[in-house]
């Protein structure tokens, strides 16, 4: 036998087999970026919607145990325009808090606030104060917590004063 012509094995891979393979990839990746979007956008609403309920919550625990002997609130600032903000403060009312108290969230840009039943107060605003020993609020309703993308969490505050998300 003539061994002149023997021949080798090659161990790389096919122009084929890499195009099958890019394929591929590219279609996952095609699949999976709406599913982050969505995912991005739920968490964005999830967060925002908690610091709002536990800000709430705060208030109303710091009212029910008289800390520093006072009374305790949110107030919503709600604008078009700007970034809408929430404030805890101490005092009777956000017109006669002691502001040395106030802790400031802004929300994301994305997310805007809607009151369908709460009273409001200059404009859109809202004022929750909380009964000193008591936890009583003085305003009730429903917060419409909205992504400017898609999505929207209800934040419901009751007469005896307990908050959930619906």
């Amino acid at each position: 036998m003539n061994n002149d012509f023997v021949t080798k094995k090659s161990t790389g891979f096919t122009l084929i087999e890499l195009l099958i393979v890019i394929g591929v990839i590219i279609v996952l990746a095609a699949t999976t970026v709406p599913v982050y979007g969505n995912l991005q956008v739920s968490a964005q609403l999830n967060e925002n919607s908690s610091k709002i309920i536990q800000t709430i919550r705060i208030a109303r625990e710091q009212s029910l145990a008289g800390f520093n002997n006072q009374q305790h609130g949110v107030y919503f600032e709600i604008n078009v325009i700007t970034n809408n903000k929430f404030i805890l403060y101490q005092g009777s009312s956000y017109a006669d808090r002691n502001i040395d108290y106030d802790q400031k969230t802004i929300l994301d840009s994305s997310m805007f606030l809607l009151s369908t039943d709460f009273s409001l107060i200059n404009g859109n605003n809202i004022d929750i104060n909380f009964s000193k020993g008591l936890g009583v609020p003085g305003n009730i309703g429903t917060l419409i917590l909205t992504h400017e993308v898609s999505g929207s969490r209800r934040i419901i505050l009751n007469s005896i004063g307990m908050v959930e998300e619906n």
